[in-house]
């Protein structure tokens, strides 16, 4: 094992812990920068621009997002065994002309409400309608919705909190009725009661998000709509967008650093923006 290799776990360990940055990197990066890693040292023996470029020639390049995934846990690693005096401190710079770039625009799936009616009238599980009802109506990303504990929710208060939000933050996350009843009807239904975890496989291990992500896209294909969970995500912003709520309070809640972000998740269509118009003076 090399060097550079043997520092693979200790890196993650600091990501882990805030000591790389000064912020924890969530659960989901370190594992995926972790499986990136492993890849890449099955087949070169050190990080170099030239290994990093045949590590790219390797992955078709219509897999952008794995070309893409595999540039930033590397850059992430390098810029790591720099600070550590294991690396040139060039090397960030070397592989930069080589971050991966889409060639084709990519789809951004949206559902509107009628869509989400009809997924809901084929759920044929407490935790499938649950989800639903969850991811369309909070903006919760997947990994947030699988990371909730029971202790998050606060349904006297009609909010829970997230703690395992993206890079590390946490919020607070605002419930309709139609939400906290979903919970109420959920939780006594729930696969293993004494789990701290909302969410549990049938297993006893913790829901995670490509389990959220595998039932989203098979109750979308009962339902006949390709979704995801994040095309959840843009329907909360955009049906809340259409009837008035204001675009701040929408950022807040998605936990957007940067409402360009908010913005860029509204999918209003061109015929729901004429019907809007013909009711204004």
């Amino acid at each position: 094992m090399s060097t550079q290799q043997s520092h693979v776990s200790i890196w993650l360990q600091a990501l882990e812990h805030g000591l790389f940055n000064g912020y924890a990197y969530s659960e989901h990066t370190i594992k995926l920068y972790r499986h990136q890693m492993k890849w890449y040292f099955e087949h070169f023996d050190e990080l170099s621009v030239s290994n990093f470029k045949q590590a790219l020639m390797l992955i078709p390049i219509e897999r952008f997002s794995k070309r893409l995934k595999l540039f930033e846990a590397i850059n992430c690693f390098a810029k790591f065994l720099i600070q550590e005096g294991i690396l040139a401190e060039d090397f960030p710079y070397k592989i930069k002309p080589f971050r991966p770039k889409r060639h084709i625009p990519p789809k951004k799936l949206v559902v509107d409400q009628v869509g989400l009616d009809r997924m809901l009238t084929v759920c044929k599980t407490p935790l499938d309608k649950f989800l639903l009802i969850l991811l369309s109506q909070t903006g919760l990303r997947a990994s947030e919705a699988a990371g909730l504990q029971l202790t998050d929710l606060h349904l006297d208060k009609s909010y829970l909190v997230v703690t395992r939000a993206k890079w590390g933050k946490t919020r607070r996350v605002g419930l309709t009725q139609t939400v906290i009843e979903a919970i109420q009807e959920f939780i006594p239904l729930r696969t293993h009661p004494g789990h701290s975890s909302l969410m549990t496989k049938i297993n006893g291990k913790p829901m995670d998000r490509n389990g959220i992500l595998t039932r989203m896209e098979k109750l979308g294909e009962k339902a006949g709509i390709p979704v995801s969970p994040h095309a959840l995500r843009r329907a909360f912003v955009t049906i809340n967008a259409n009837k008035g709520r204001p675009l701040p309070m929408l950022q807040i809640a998605c936990g957007h650093s940067n409402i360009t972000t908010t913005r860029s998740y509204c999918m209003t269509s061109e015929d729901e923006t004429i019907e809007a118009m013909k009711a204004w003076s």
